[in-house]
């Protein structure tokens, strides 16, 4: 970590264009998947999400075109308690998981949940 930096939450000279918002993402996401860069992604959602919420992250992924591996939104739990659903795409090396009762950041509302998720997708789990 470069100590020079000052590091703030918030930058007051970028300036993002408003269009930008609605871009999608869906080409980039093709992109780093078809490309040969051997890369696992992992997407996650908490279904408390008022921010980027579970139903508009579904329909994006959906819109990728990958053939579901194995059974569609296949529950998984942490501690004994169901903490959401996992699909796996074929070929793609691509999962997406959602978390129960987490908003938009998911460590902040659900850490178990979190360090296990992140946990699985390091070994592979989410997405071989």
């Amino acid at each position: 970590v470069n100590e020079a930096v000052e590091w703030a939450e918030c930058s007051r000279s970028i300036r993002y264009d408003q269009k930008e918002g609605r871009t999608s993402m869906v080409p980039i996401y093709s992109y780093l998947i078809d490309g040969g860069y051997d890369l696992d992604i992992l997407v996650f959602s908490g279904d408390d999400d008022a921010v980027c919420g579970t139903v508009g992250v579904q329909h994006w992924i959906w819109d990728l075109g990958y053939e579901v591996t194995g059974r569609m939104y296949q529950s998984y739990e942490v501690a004994g308690q169901m903490a959401g659903y996992a699909t796996k795409w074929a070929g793609a090396k691509l999962g997406f998981v959602t978390v129960h009762g987490a908003g938009h950041e998911v460590p902040t509302y659900k850490p178990q949940v979190a360090l296990e998720l992140w946990t699985k997708y390091l070994n592979g789990e989410w997405t071989n």
